[in-house]
């Protein structure tokens, strides 16, 4: 069976393999020690700007919706995955597994929480569609700027004021700290 090679398909193609070059390219040097820790550190924000932009190609581009909410939705993954490795990180002790869990976590979440907002919202049209998920992702951002979660034998503690606020016992640990966000996560990746 001969496969007939659109100009379409031969661009992706392309497209792939540049990808997985530079994945090899990166991992390679890595591994030789030839990218500081800082350019490591880079990387992590760059691979995540790389994925909102895809993913925003997708709904505005290729589906042609003009929704504002990503950032939110991101947020919401995000912060549900990191939340769940940090309360995990005594209990699941291998990294590997935890990050996988909390990877498969946010992603539902941020899933769910889309497909919430996406049953009444997705009946707007134009300008209001990018009103409406761009105020969503604002409210998003606002809420876990005030957010303060502790945990401490007697369970978790919620407060929308400060850390001091939390009552917590002295062994208590604060996970997210308001505005400075989730607090001292373990490595899993």
């Amino acid at each position: 069976m001969k496969i007939k090679m659109t100009k379409n398909l031969r661009e992706n193609l392309i497209t792939y393999g540049i990808v997985v070059v530079a994945f090899i390219i990166v991992e390679i040097m890595i591994s030789t020690g030839s990218i500081s820790s800082l350019m490591k550190g880079l990387l992590v924000p760059l691979c995540v700007y790389v994925i909102m932009a895809v993913s925003l190609n997708l709904t505005v581009g290729i589906l042609g919706e003009l929704s504002l909410g990503h950032a939110g939705f991101m947020c919401v993954g995000a912060f549900t995955g990191a939340f769940f490795s940090k309360c995990m990180e005594n209990v699941i002790t291998v990294g590997p597994l935890r990050f996988f869990l909390a990877l498969l976590i946010g992603a539902v979440s941020a899933g769910f929480i889309g497909f919430l907002i996406g049953m009444p919202v997705l009946r707007l049209k134009g300008d209001y569609l990018a009103i409406v998920t761009l105020a969503f992702g604002e409210i998003i951002k606002n809420i876990i700027n005030v957010l303060y979660i502790g945990k401490d034998a007697n369970g978790l503690h919620f407060s929308m004021k400060d850390a001091l606020s939390l009552n917590m016992e002295p062994d208590g640990q604060i996970i997210i700290n308001g505005a400075q966000g989730i607090t001292g996560t373990p490595k899993d990746s």
